[in-house]
This record gives C-alpha cells, structure tokens and sequence, in this order.
C-alpha cells in the first residue's frame, strides 16, 4: 500500500454534525473528529483502556470521549481524563494512542500516513477549484485494482461506450476516437487536453453554447487523484461554464479500494444552488456507477487467469501514465518501518 502521502479523510462540512468519523484508509483505521472550539483532529480509531473503537464515542469539548468507559483523548492522542481513576492515582503515561499529521485544505481534511520525516516532501494536488466552488461528493468501496481506478476518469475512449446513455450529449462527444491529447508530464503528474464534440440538444446549445467542440482538460497526481475539466465557452449574453470532476483513491485493504468522487462547477444553475447539488450529484453518481461494474469486472479476471491488459497504439496515455507509476510506486510505496519488517 502507498502510505507514504496524504490522503482525505472527510470533508469539513461532514464534521459539523458533531460525531466522530470513521475511516479505514491504507489499512490504518482512523476516527476525525472537530471540537467545539473547530479543531479538527485524526486519531487511531482505538481506546487503549480495552481496545474498541473511539469512534463509537462522542465529543465532548476540546476532546473525544470513549463511549465505554468514558476515558477522554486530547488531539495528540494523549488521555487526559479517566472517570473511574481515584484521585490519589495519575493518568498512565501509556495511556496515549497514535495522532496523524493533519492539513484542511480544499475543504478536506488531509491526513498523513506515512514516515513522519517524508511528509514535508509530499504536495497536495492543485484542487483550487474546490475552494471557491460549490462541490458534492460521494464515497465508494469496491473491489479493484488501484492502478486502473486511478486512470479510469481520464480514460477519453471509454466515454461514449460506458456512459452512452448516462452522459449523452452534456459532456461532450467523441467520434472517431483519434485524438490529440498534448500530454505533459512530470515526475509525479500528468496532465494533457483535447477536443470533444458539442453534439447537445438545442437546449443544451442554448445554455452552454454553439461552439462545435467542449475543451476538454484532464489530469493525474500520483498516486491518488485524477481530474476532468470541461470549459464551455462564452457566447452572446452567457457567461463561461466549467465542470470539474475530481476522483480521489486509496488502499483500505488488501481487497478494498475507496473511491471518492467530487463534482464542482461554475456558472452552471447559478440561480438555483439547491437544485445544481441535486443535479450534479444525481448525475455524478450514475456516472461512478457506471465505471465502478468494469473496474470490480477488471479485478474479477486479473484475479482468475491472471490475464495481462493488451495495449494498442492508441493508449498513448495509458503508457504515460503506466511509466509515471511504475517510477513512483517503489519511492512512495512503504513507510521504512515496513520496509524494515518485510526485510526482516
């Protein structure tokens, strides 16, 4: 599993509600929690009084209390309260759990999970757009491989068969599936743009435009988020339109793969916030729906015969994005700690 980077654990507007969330991710279960000052905290999902799960507790001001025994948990893991201890007695030194570093940013909370020293050396991906935008978002466990869910979004030439009749004409169309995809790549990123047709409905064309193409960007940060971006031109009285889809992955398990989708826009149902969520997350949750039976369908095979994929010319960036993964999955793979015991 990837460890050594950052990766979300919720989203801040999920901590409002005022409960602890529970996560598995890269085999570590983690609980996030705010306090009621706003500080947003990740912590090993685990009382160390009689090991059960923290997350099945509460908050209760500036700490998180263990719904079994009501031990209390600052924000750097340390108990601070036990309710049953005479007064006489102090807190064991050993009452403490695992704290992860912690960044909110893109209205995410970021935690890392890796080698302490490495985290400094590791960038979040440029998500911008979420900060200014309004987003929805949902989660998905499926059985895949994390190689292919990763290139599944920016994949162009499975648009018109795997969403023939989810997206249509909204998203732009291809026809004779040759493209230019003016790819850039660097050590960890990759990123490229290309042309689909406008084939809309007239009001679609009204709304969005009568431009005979959708310019079309797409982009893969290793080894957790892929984007697609579609910019729908100015024209007449109409303000320029954006769409950006961000997919964001990670390891729970050996089996399990957790795929969250965030959809944010721009001038799209402006006057209508309400109605825009509702659209967009209906859409995009058909949209994953669609991927998720081919991505679970591609583990199945992988798994019975061991059958290799077969790349044609055509996969230009599959072979871009193949090299950039190969070339970072040794360097990001393993926290030392784990390399030590495999050595071992």
């Amino acid at each position: 599993m990837i460890t050594n980077q950052w990766y979300i654990v919720c989203f801040t507007e999920e901590l409002k509600k005022g409960k602890p969330i529970q996560k598995k991710i890269v085999g570590k279960e983690v609980v996030a929690f705010q306090t009621v000052n706003g500080k947003i905290y990740v912590l090993e999902d685990r009382c160390c009084h009689r090991n059960v799960h923290l997350s099945l507790g509460y908050i209760k001001g500036e700490y998180i209390k263990c719904g079994y025994h009501g031990w209390e948990f600052n924000g750097n893991g340390q108990c601070t309260y036990i309710p049953s201890l005479p007064p006489d007695e102090k807190i064991p030194k050993t009452a403490c759990i695992k704290a992860y570093s912690v960044q909110v940013k893109y209205k995410a909370v970021w935690a890392w999970f890796g080698d302490e020293e490495k985290k400094d050396e590791v960038p979040l991906p440029p998500m911008h757009e979420m900060e200014q935008w309004p987003i929805v978002f949902n989660y998905h466990a499926i059985r895949a491989n994390i190689k292919l869910v990763a290139e599944s979004l920016f994949d162009a030439y499975h648009i018109n068969h795997v969403h023939r009749n989810s997206i249509k004409t909204f998203m732009g169309n291809l026809h004779d599936e040759k493209l230019n995809f003016n790819l850039r790549v660097t050590d960890t990123s990759l990123e490229g743009n290309y042309d689909r047709a406008n084939e809309g409905s007239l009001f679609e064309k009204i709304y969005f435009g009568f431009s005979k193409t959708v310019d079309t960007h797409f982009g893969y940060w290793f080894p957790h988020t892929s984007k697609l971006d579609l910019r729908f031109k100015k024209h007449f009285t109409m303000p320029a339109r954006q769409m950006v889809i961000y997919e964001h992955f990670y390891e729970i398990d050996e089996e399990h793969v957790m795929m969250i989708q965030i959809t944010t826009w721009h001038n799209i149902f402006r006057f209508n916030p309400w109605f825009a969520k509702w659209f967009m997350l209906k859409k995009s949750m058909r949209i994953v729906e669609e991927d998720i039976a081919f991505l679970e369908s591609n583990k199945h095979w992988h798994e019975q015969a061991n059958h290799r994929d077969l790349l044609i010319k055509s996969d230009e960036v599959t072979f871009e994005f193949t090299r950039l993964w190969n070339k970072n999955i040794q360097k990001y793979g393993n926290t030392a700690q784990e390399n030590q015991t495999k050595a071992e």
